[in-house]
Formats: C-alpha cells, sequence, structure tokens
C-alpha cells in the first residue's frame, strides 16, 4: 500500500532529562524534506534513524556515527511511526532523548500540536512474504506474513504485580490510545544495579513504574491493567522504526528485547533487499 509521505507543518521542542544519564536535553523536531527520512543532528553530526547506525542496546536503543551518540531514541521513534511521520530532522542537545513522562505520549501531543502535513512524494509498506524469527534463549521474535500492522507482546515476570501478560495492538487501532501512553517500568530489586551500572540515574517516580516497591498499588498507579506488556510493544514499535520504512507483517515479540529487536530488523532488511 503507498501513501503519502509525511511531515510536521512546524518545529516542535522537548525538554527533560535522559532517564540514565540524568543529564539535561534539548530536543528540537524539524520539518524536513521528500526522502530524507528521520535523521539526527547532533555536535554537528548526522545520524539516520536506522539499523546500520545503532552502536548499543542496553536497556534501551542508542544510534551513533563518528563517535557521537543519541541515547534511548525508542519512544519517541514510536512515535513517529505511531503518527506514520516519515521525514524529519531532530535536533539534540545533551546525551540522551529526555524521558519525558516515561511513555510516547508527550511526544504524540506535541506533534499533533505541530500539525502534520502531506508531502508530494510517496512511501510504500514493505509487506513480508515469509516467516521469519530471531531467537536467544527464552527470547523471541517472530514475523508472520498479514494484511496489516500488528503487533503482538507476551512478557512474564516473578514479580506477583505483573507476572505473565499478553497484548496485541491491531494496526487499526489508535496508537496514541492504546500504545502511546504505556510507561516504562523497572523493580524495585533492580534500582541499585542500575545505578551501579551508571543507568538511570535520571529516573523517578513521575517518570517509571516501579513495582514491588514499598506502597506502591497497580490498581492505583496504572494506566492500563497490562500496562508492562503496552509499553514492550512500544519499545517494540519504536526499533522497527529503524527498517526505515512502513512494515505490513503480524511481528510477535516473547520476552524480547532492544538487542532482539534490533537483531530481526536487520534480518527483515535482507528479506527486504531479496525482494526488492
Amino acid at each position: 500500500m503507498c501513501r503519502a509521505q509525511r511531515t510536521l507543518a512546524e518545529r516542535v521542542t522537548f525538554t527533560g532529562v535522559g532517564i540514565h544519564t540524568g543529564a539535561k536535553a534539548r530536543l528540537t523536531l524539524h520539518p524536513a524534506p521528500v526522502d530524507q527520512g528521520i535523521v539526527f543532528q547532533k555536535d554537528g553530526v548526522s545520524i539516520p534513524a536506522t539499523y546500520q547506525y545503532v552502536v548499543s542496546t542496553q536497556r534501551s536503543t542508542n544510534l551513533g556515527r563518528e563517535g557521537v551518540v543519541v541515547a534511548t531514541v525508542e519512544h519517541l521513534l514510536a512515535a513517529l511511526g505511531g503518527l506514520s511521520i516519515d521525514n524529519l530532522t531532530i535536533e539534540l542537545e545533551g546525551p540522551e532523548v529526555p524521558i519525558m513522562d516515561g511513555s510516547a505520549l508527550p511526544f504524540c501531543e506535541g506533534i499533533e500540536g505541530a500539525g502534520i502535513v502531506e508531502q508530494e512524494g510517496e512511501v510504500e509498506d514493505y509487506h513480508l512474504e515469509r516467516p521469519l524469527f530471531v531467537a536467544q534463549g527464552e527470547s523471541l521474535v517472530l514475523a508472520m506474513p498479514d494484511s496489516q500492522y500488528n503487533l503482538e507482546g507476551s512478557v512474564e515476570y516473578p514479580s506477583p504485580q505483573v507476572g505473565l501478560q499478553r497484548y496485541r495492538y491491531c494496526g487499526y487501532d489508535n496508537f496514541v490510545t492504546h500504545l502511546a501512553p504505556a510507561r516504562t517500568f523497572g523493580f524495585w530489586s533492580e534500582v541499585q544495579e542500575l545505578l551501579q551500572h551508571g543507568l538511570g540515574r535520571g529516573g523517578d517516580l513521575q517518570n517509571a513504574l516501579v513495582f514491588d516497591r514499598p506502597g506502591f498499588k497497580a490498581e492505583e498507579n496504572l494506566r492500563f491493567r497490562n500496562e508492562p506488556v503496552r509499553h514492550k510493544i512500544l519499545d517494540l514499535a519504536g526499533d522497527l522504526v529503524l527498517l526505515g520504512r512502513p512494515l505490513c507483517a503480524f511481528v510477535l515479540a516473547i520476552k524480547a528485547g532492544h538487542k532482539l529487536h534490533v537483531e530481526f530488523v536487520r534480518r527483515l532488511a535482507q528479506e527486504m533487499e531479496k525482494d526488492a
């Protein structure tokens, strides 16, 4: 299926802190011409938001080029994919995309507030023609041919506040209401370990759900009963944008994370080249 390419009507700026570094960040999204794609600009270096520029996937997806790194891009990319934004120049001041409230919703609201415009060029979905999967241990990402874009996730944690969760996001669902509000999460037992590894310095109770912490009541704090698995699908959606082209397929992710997501995108790109 073809559709008109899309960009912003005007620029929009977001400010905040990076969840891992705790450093202040300023992010400005600028309209961009047809066929440019999504490109980050930092310290005079242009970094396309494609899988070829992924430099690390520890707890987040990080892009880099010529020694310049743009960290934690997945929530922003999920918003861009969910709103079908094809061309954008993203100017980042700081080491990491700001975490905002831990979800993609603030980005969606800012983008919709700036306005979205159609452009003269067209973009065509990549229709997967054969099953494809990557796996590591108990983790799996599997794709099957489908008539539309469908994502399904399954997670399981020993925490009684999360346990086993499964959710499917269908292409006809509203991204802004079904996935965008789902926030990043962790567990009370992980907090010290994250800090020891130099991560999570910008995390607080305003931008992350921390399960099993003293006094935490899931029923009073969650936006969705199954918010953790929805957030995992949000992460997957953001990483799939790194393919550089809209995808038409059913994708199932079981206990998967950024490393496996990116490996899967690489495999998808290989299939896309075969079908070209």
